[in-house]
């Protein structure tokens, strides 16, 4: 075809698409990935813990008859297996065609949900706060999430908390509960929301920084350090909101009765089916080895 001008146009062009996916959505999985992965063998998963008693005076007379023994019984805990799976289906049609960004429109669909798998897995651990639970022949078997798990003595309310400097407070306060029992932790685990607020504690009265002859604003901590330890500050998206933990990873597991592994589901029609299943749970292995503040919201 010719325009006026005589100039001449092709009727037919190749279409002007890119060959590429733009997915930005998360994986974020940080506690779960950091705990040991160790060997479930049962739907119920066990161990147990132990502690000294409490230091006290110590002090008896010459030729005193032995006293009695004042030992306390092994703590027994448990958390149920969890069984999370995910589905990819894809029409023969959808496989077999030329498209852009992939070529097996299955192994996209099965990387995309492996991806929201563990998304799941994280969000059951410190998403939420969860109970265990047996479940029925009608409700699926649940683990408790991370700061069920702990003792009362460790998990601070920081809906109280009403400004940077009283949140820090809190996180000492956290921190000094868990050096009393004889708990190590290295990890400041926030959702980013939260963070915001570990931050705002850098530019709080009296600290300075040096910052040379850097044109730079810096409003970050990603170590904090305190009288009682040394904290590496860890963001994840997957955290329940307002959500501080303080995490030795010495004492967290992810026990796996059934690692995460696809298979083919029988065909019902014109489609690929594949299943994607995991069956795990988390064991917070000493209950005052970690502390937590929950309920932040400044």
């Amino acid at each position: 075809i010719k325009m006026a001008d005589n100039t001449y146009v092709q009727t037919r062009q190749a279409e002007d698409v890119q060959d590429v996916i733009y997915n930005i959505s998360p994986i974020d999985s940080p506690v779960v990935s950091m705990s040991k992965t160790i060997r479930a063998t049962g739907k119920l998963h066990e161990w147990s813990q132990d502690d000294l008693n409490a230091a006290g005076e110590n002090a008896v007379v010459e030729g005193a008859v032995a006293g009695n023994d004042t030992s306390k019984p092994i703590i027994e805990k448990s958390n149920y297996c969890q069984i999370m799976s995910k589905v990819a289906e894809v029409t023969g049609t959808l496989e077999k065609v030329d498209k852009y960004g992939r070529d097996s429109e299955m192994a996209y669909q099965l990387e995309l949900r492996y991806g929201e798998l563990a998304n799941d897995q994280e969000y059951a651990v410190v998403g939420v706060q969860t109970a265990k639970d047996a479940g029925s022949a009608p409700s699926a078997r649940k683990m408790a999430s991370f700061v069920p798990q702990l003792d009362t003595s460790v998990v601070i309310d920081g809906s109280a908390a009403s400004d940077v400097a009283g949140v820090e407070d809190l996180l000492l306060q956290a921190h000094l509960a868990t050096y009393m029992e004889g708990g190590n932790p290295s990890y400041l685990v926030t959702d980013p929301a939260t963070a915001g607020v570990v931050s705002a504690m850098a530019m709080a009265s009296g600290r300075t920084r040096d910052i040379r002859n850097e044109r730079k604003i810096v409003n970050v901590i990603d170590l904090y350090v305190s009288t009682y330890g040394e904290l590496d500050v860890v963001l994840d998206r997957n955290m329940e909101s307002g959500t501080m933990l303080l995490v030795d990873f010495n004492y967290a597991a992810t026990p796996v009765l059934r690692p995460t592994a696809d298979w083919p589901i029988a065909k019902v029609g014109d489609s690929d089916k594949r299943q994607i299943l995991n069956e795990m749970t988390f064991a917070v292995l000493n209950d005052k080895a970690h502390a937590a503040i929950t309920g932040v919201s400044i």
